[in-house]
């Protein structure tokens, strides 16, 4: 079975089923806070500027790339407590569980909670949600080869 997620060990992770690289960490588990969708853009901002595994690409992902990171089978346990947080651990994980898309309308932006698997519209400027930033496009196809492959071998 191939590995999907590879730690590139620059603060980023390569997930070999989408093409996609990861920021390993996000703007929760690094300032103790969540943020505004305005806040996530200048996180994305503040993260190109400093190169984050050498690249200035990164940008907040869309809602198909973020529900590629939903992993049924993975629960997180914080506090003491198991919480279903459904992430593959190679990820750090503190809390907050909504990140942001970079979809929006209007006054409200697209985010993703990873404990129910669900999207939300919620308004841009309210503090519910957290990011973690994605590079690349993502490619279908390596997706599609990459299920194919472990169902064979599973």
């Amino acid at each position: 079975m191939t590995e999907r997620f590879v730690e590139n060990e620059d603060g980023t992770v390569t997930d070999t089923a989408t093409g996609l690289v990861w920021q390993q960490s996000y703007h929760y588990a690094e300032t103790g806070n969540y943020c505004s969708w305005y806040e996530a853009n200048e996180y994305i901002e503040h993260l190109n500027r400093v190169q984050l595994g050498g690249h200035a690409d990164w940008r907040l992902p869309d809602r198909l790339e973020l529900q590629s990171l939903y992993e049924i089978a993975h629960t997180f346990e914080s506090r003491g407590r198991t919480y279903t947080l459904h992430i593959d651990p190679v990820f750090e994980f503190g809390y907050g569980s909504c990140f942001w898309t970079w979809r929006s309308r209007l006054s409200g932006a697209l985010g993703f909670e990873f404990d129910a698997g669900n999207m939300h519209w919620y308004p841009k400027a309210s503090f519910s949600g957290t990011v973690r930033a994605v590079r690349g496009n993502l490619n279908p196809f390596l997706l599609i080869q990459h299920h194919e492959t472990n169902a064979h071998t599973a």
